[in-house]
């Protein structure tokens, strides 16, 4: 069984849609990109510390986002989210988050995001004294070689 664990600090934003220019062509938004960007740097620099390739087989990815309380909520709200009793329910989207995570590990772990077969997205609100961050899972075994 292997695994490889990613952190990414900082608020986790989601798969931005695509953008259209005025003669319509299509390209992605410089925030995704370098969103997708950090998830791979990421990626590369856990695979060289455990010394792992890149895999062809199935892969489950288990993705949690800590995202920050809002500060405009009262003492009391915030304690509330600090200890799970609220989850959120604001942007970016569970699907988003997904998207951007599978497309930034494309030909990182995985040759392509075909090979998730198995995925879980989970959003909480992160503990104050932490700060945000985005934590990726990925894992798969060579049974069957």
């Amino acid at each position: 069984m292997y695994k490889v664990e990613l952190e990414i600090t900082g608020q986790p934003i989601g798969k931005g849609r695509p953008r259209f220019t005025k003669t319509g062509h299509t390209y992605t938004p410089q925030k995704t990109k370098e969103y997708e960007r950090r998830i791979h740097a990421a990626a590369w620099a856990a695979m060289a510390k455990q010394d792992i390739d890149q895999t062809d087989r199935p892969v489950a990815v288990d993705i949690i986002a800590f995202m920050d309380i809002p500060k405009s909520w009262t003492k009391k709200k915030k304690l509330e989210a600090e200890y799970g009793a609220i989850s959120p329910m604001s942007t970016p989207d569970c699907d988003n988050i997904a998207k951007i995570v599978l497309d930034g590990l494309n030909n990182t772990l995985y040759y392509d995001d075909k090979q998730v077969t198995s995925l879980r997205v989970r959003k909480t609100y992160c503990h104050p004294d932490r700060g945000p961050v985005l934590y990726v899972s990925v894992s798969w075994t060579d049974e069957g070689e």
